[in-house]
C-alpha cells in the first residue's frame, strides 16, 4: 500500500511537472509572436490590435498612393485601445487639417498615413501640437470647425504628398476620398482597407441649413449626396478639388434619410492655417 502511495505521488509531480513545462512553452511562444510583432511595426496586420486597422483581403489596388495621396484617419486612445476618430488631409508636410471637433480632451491621438499600398504597409505617427481655431466651441455645432496638428516626422520616415490649399473659392464640383470604415456592434468603428471616390456637388446653404438647423455661410460647404446609394453615416473623408483640399467634414448625415453634409470651407481659413503653422506660402 505504501509502495503505491509513493508511485501514486510521483506520477502526480511529473504531470505537473509536464504541465508547467507546456505552459512556459505557450508564454515563450506568445512573447516571441508580441515580439515579431512589435518588429513588424508599420506593417498593417501588426497594426490591427492596436490601431484598430484591419485588412479585408490581401488584393489591394497598387495605384491607390497615386489616387489618396494625402488621406489621414486619426485615431485616438481614451481606455487602451485605439479606434477611428475622423479624417484628415495631410498638409505642408509636416501638418493635417481637420475638424476641431475630432480632438477628445484627455485622449491620445495618433494619425494613420495609407502611403505605400503596394507594400501593404502603413505607418502612424504622434500629434505634438494641435492648434483649434480660437472660437471654436464643442458645444456650438459646426462653427469655426477646423483645426491643425503638427506631427513628429523627425524620428519616423515620412514620404507622403501634402494636398494643396488657398483661398480660393471651391469649384461647384468637388471630389471626395472615403477611406472605408465598418462599424462593430459596440458602435466603434475601424477602418478598412478600401477607399473609394466619388464625385459630389456644391448644395444650396439652405438645404444643410434645412437639414441641421445650423447657419450656412462661405465658412460652410453644403455638400449634396442625393446621387448615391450610400448613406455615409459612418465614413467621410476630406473633399478636394483636383489636388486642393477643400473641406473637412464637421457634421456627418445622422441617418440615410438626410442626403447632405456640412464640411468646413479649408479656403476660407487659409490664411489662419498658415498663421498657425508658421508658414508664409499656400501649399
Amino acid at each position: 500500500m505504501k509502495t503505491a502511495c509513493i508511485v501514486l505521488t510521483l506520477l502526480i509531480l511529473v504531470a505537473i511537472m509536464a504541465v508547467c513545462v507546456m505552459v512556459k512553452f505557450a508564454t515563450d511562444i506568445n512573447v516571441e509572436e508580441k515580439k515579431r510583432d512589435y518588429l513588424l511595426n508599420g506593417n498593417v496586420f501588426s497594426l490591427a490590435r492596436s490601431m484598430g486597422v484591419i485588412t479585408l483581403n490581401e488584393n489591394h489596388t497598387y495605384d491607390n498612393v497615386e489616387r489618396f495621396p494625402y488621406v489621414a484617419a486619426i485615431t485616438r486612445n481614451t481606455s487602451n485601445s485605439w479606434t477611428f476618430a475622423c479624417f484628415a488631409s495631410v498638409i505642408l508636410t509636416k501638418w493635417v487639417v481637420t475638424a476641431a471637433h475630432c480632438r477628445t480632451r484627455g485622449a491620445t491621438h495618433r494619425v494613420l498615413l495609407y502611403y505605400d499600398f503596394a507594400t501593404n504597409r502603413s505607418q502612424t505617427y504622434p500629434i505634438l501640437i494641435w492648434r483649434l481655431y480660437e472660437t471654436f466651441n464643442y458645444t456650438d455645432r459646426g462653427k469655426y470647425d477646423i483645426a491643425v496638428a503638427k506631427l513628429n516626422v523627425d524620428y519616423y520616415p515620412f514620404n507622403m504628398r501634402p494636398s494643396l490649399f488657398d483661398n480660393k473659392p471651391v469649384q461647384p464640383v468637388i471630389q471626395a476620398s472615403v477611406w472605408r470604415t465598418v462599424s462593430t456592434m459596440h458602435k466603434k468603428l475601424f477602418l478598412t482597407d478600401d477607399f473609394a471616390n466619388y464625385d459630389l456637388k456644391v448644395a444650396e446653404d439652405v438645404k444643410c441649413f434645412e437639414a441641421y438647423g445650423i447657419p450656412i455661410d462661405e465658412s460652410h460647404i453644403c455638400v449634396d449626396l442625393n446621387d448615391y446609394d450610400d448613406c455615409f453615416v459612418h465614413e467621410f473623408g476630406p473633399i478636394y478639388s483636383g489636388d486642393k483640399v477643400a473641406g473637412v467634414l464637421s457634421e456627418k448625415p445622422r441617418d440615410c434619410d438626410t442626403k447632405y453634409a456640412i464640411f468646413t470651407n479649408v479656403s476660407f481659413y487659409a490664411d489662419w492655417v498658415l498663421k498657425s503653422t508658421h508658414t508664409t506660402f499656400y501649399g
